[in-house]
């Protein structure tokens, strides 16, 4: 009797902490697997990150001269997109916010973004996509992050030197 109550306690325990476990061990494995990938990218690029960040399948950099950021998105397909983004050439950084309607007349996010503006008009914006509910599907802090981002990119853009070339 005694042995029994052990025993099925025992898997009782097991069937509940094992799957946590194994939760917890691929999602770090698999941010193990990003920033292995990202730094082999970002080592041949000769910049220096200051602060950089990975969540999920993405990358994101800002050189430690400001000057710089590479935001790197790993796809499902085995492929990358790349963006590197020169903030002397930057006029403005814009948060892009998405909704969409629920079921219950509730809005969820549907996506995040960041949009690049710049300071020559021939030149399109460029868009770096933070969270898609279409690629995940729970945003994980994705709104606190493209905010701080924001912040650091701002600030980079107004720290540059406004310099016009004489003629």
């Amino acid at each position: 009797m005694k042995i029994s109550l052990i025993f099925i306690s025992t898997i009782l325990v097991l069937s509940v902490v094992l799957p946590f476990l194994l939760f917890v061990y691929n999602g770090a494995k698999n941010t193990v697997s990003v920033k292995k990938q990202a730094e082999a990218i970002i080592k041949g690029n000769g910049l220096v990150y200051s602060l950089k960040e990975v969540w999920r399948k993405n990358f994101i950099g800002i050189s430690t001269d400001n000057k710089a950021i590479t935001h790197i998105k790993f796809n499902s397909d085995k492929s990358k997109t790349i963006n590197d983004i020169n903030l002397i050439e930057v006029k403005a950084c814009n948060i892009i916010k998405s909704y969409q309607n629920g079921a219950n007349k509730s809005q969820s996010l549907k996506s995040l973004a960041l949009e690049f503006i710049y300071k020559t008009s021939g030149k399109p914006n460029t868009i770096v996509s933070f969270f898609d509910v279409d690629d995940d599907l729970t945003e994980d802090f994705e709104l606190q992050r493209i905010e701080k981002w924001q912040a650091l990119i701002k600030n980079a853009i107004i720290a540059q030197p406004n310099l016009k070339l004489a003629s």
